[in-house]
């Protein structure tokens, strides 16, 4: 579970005034949780933390409701939910390890959230762009026209 709240944590960051991505702190999320009005669950900065590291591993239902809360309020690009936090089986792409490594990668995890704001439309072009990318390279021309893949 702390595995997974943490990638959360890094899925809700916001590009800040000079450009840098950042993620909410743990206080910053606890304090919202808490003084949300439309529950009665209030957590401590130091409990997130716990539930964060993975010293804390038995939260209450309502607790990990308000949590999923917080985080279904900010645009995400993985599932937020109780069984998506909780959940030990695999529940697809977001727990494939190829997957778990490549947003492991800062760099990856930018371009994501950033094709996360984009249009459908922009989205579209960034694929294309990317599979201009992927694309073989055509070999260079033999200069006396012989095949050369003997």
């Amino acid at each position: 579970m702390a595995e997974r709240l943490n990638a959360w944590f890094a899925d809700a960051a916001t590009t800040d005034a000079v450009g840098r991505r950042r993620e909410p702190s743990t206080a910053e999320v606890a304090q919202a949780i808490s003084e949300n009005p439309s529950h009665d669950v209030t957590i401590s900065r130091s409990y997130l933390a716990a539930l964060r590291n993975g010293s804390q591993t038995n939260p209450t239902i309502s607790v990990l409701t308000a949590i999923v809360q917080y985080f279904r309020a900010r645009p995400m690009t993985l599932p937020v939910s109780v069984n998506a936090l909780i959940n030990e089986e695999s529940t697809g792409a977001a727990e494939d390890p190829a997957w778990s490594s490549a947003l492991a990668d800062r760099q990856v995890r930018s371009i994501a959230m950033r094709a996360g704001g984009m249009t459908p439309e922009m989205r579209e072009q960034l694929l294309s762009i990317m599979d201009a990318l992927d694309a073989p390279r055509p070999s260079a021309p033999n200069p006396e026209g012989q095949d050369t893949d003997r």
